[in-house]
């Protein structure tokens, strides 16, 4: 019978079988780019042609293969993908994710050009960046001063999403989601910022527009600059900006109480507290934050039958909705303390101290006028 011949994996590979893999892999190699250089001319050649669509379909199909690729190949691939969501934002296609993508690919593009050395495009691409840039940002301008919030926080995100280092693009976004009442991504973008701890400490730049007469807040100094250069805008200014935390946390705030979420927005107005003591409106609003749990328990009280256990449960609700008034009324104190001649304040206190039997608050206050 025949033996089995186990495999000797310390035998060596002949020296002609060696030569023969070295010669496949590198022929493997040279058509795999030869192939990847044919695929980025028809994308070229389709986009020339006005086909976006087909263009970007050609260059997802051979993006795998990309980092691996020569260096030259590199730099015509992102050229081209850049070039294909531009004229696909031309088309006026999702045009700010586009350009934004454009944007991404160009990047991408220098990165490597740098790295390598071989500077084929890098000029070209920063100069697009640059364009792009300042169209998306005239534009969302544009909307934000006709009122299309909305389409404005969308821009300003994309801008912010092509230079992250550039927080205030996320700022503006998310404030005008919130103009827009677009809550979710206003709350979810107010919160990146609260995060990142940014403050929006700076400069900020105005001129005025001189078909309106109005001033207007611009991006940066370039744009602003620029404006005043082509002659749509005059007298130009420089403003040092407050710091916009306490502001991203009372908005934080406000949406979560129209959700429904009491406890974050009491949170965070009490962070703004943390921020600024002498606060008044926080005050009042943290006021109203205990008011509305207040509320919440009277509805449920109002449901209460006349068992002995539905009594049992009034007593307690009860003493749950005045410990909420008495912290209501500590917070309209403070905000008094600060603010003696709010009658506004005033008149909410003796209104709580009434239903709390506080008689000697009541007559205090009232006798102050």
């Amino acid at each position: 019978p025949k033996k089995n011949i186990k495999p000797n994996p310390t035998k060596k590979i002949p020296a002609m079988k060696k030569l023969y893999f070295s010669a496949l892999i590198m022929f493997s190699v040279t058509f795999s780019s030869m192939a990847q250089k044919e695929q980025i001319k028809t994308a070229q050649a389709e986009l020339a042609k006005g086909n976006t669509q087909a263009s970007l379909t050609i260059l997802n199909e051979i993006e795998y293969l990309i980092t691996n690729a020569k260096d030259d190949d590199k730099s015509d691939y992102y050229f081209a993908k850049a070039k294909t969501y531009t004229a696909l934002a031309d088309k006026k296609n999702e045009a700010p994710k586009n350009m934004a993508l454009a944007v991404a690919c160009y990047n991408e593009l220098i990165l490597n050009e740098v790295d390598s050395g071989n500077l084929k495009y890098a000029v070209q691409a920063r100069e697009s960046v640059r364009e792009l840039k300042n169209v998306l940002d005239k534009s969302a301008i544009d909307d934000n001063n006709a009122q299309r919030f909305g389409d404005a926080a969308n821009k300003m995100f994309y801008l912010y999403e092509m230079d992250k280092k550039d927080t205030l693009n996320l700022y503006n976004a998310a404030s005008n989601y919130f103009n827009a009442k677009q809550y979710d991504l206003a709350l979810k973008n107010f919160e990146l910022l609260k995060n990142m701890k940014f403050s929006g400490n700076g400069m900020e730049y105005y001129a005025t527009n001189k078909s309106t007469n109005q001033e207007e807040l611009f991006v940066s100094a370039m744009n602003r600059d620029l404006g005043v250069k082509q002659g749509s805008h005059i007298k130009p200014r420089n403003v040092k900006a407050k710091s916009k935390k306490s502001d991203i946390l009372k908005r934080i705030a406000y949406i979560y109480t129209v959700k429904g979420d009491v406890a974050s927005a009491e949170s965070n107005y009490k962070a703004i507290i943390a921020i600024n003591p002498n606060d008044v409106e926080t005050y009042m609003d943290l006021a109203y934050v205990k008011l509305d749990k207040k509320k919440e328990i009277a509805d449920k009280i109002a449901l209460l039958g006349t068992s002995a256990e539905d009594m049992k449960k009034y007593d307690e609700l009860k003493i749950k909705k005045d410990e909420e008034v008495k912290v209501a009324v500590g917070y309209l104190e403070k905000a008094l303390t600060l603010e003696p001649s709010n009658k506004d304040i005033s008149k909410l206190l003796l209104n709580l101290y009434r239903s709390l039997d506080m008689t000697d608050k009541y007559e205090a206050l009232k006798a102050k006028g």
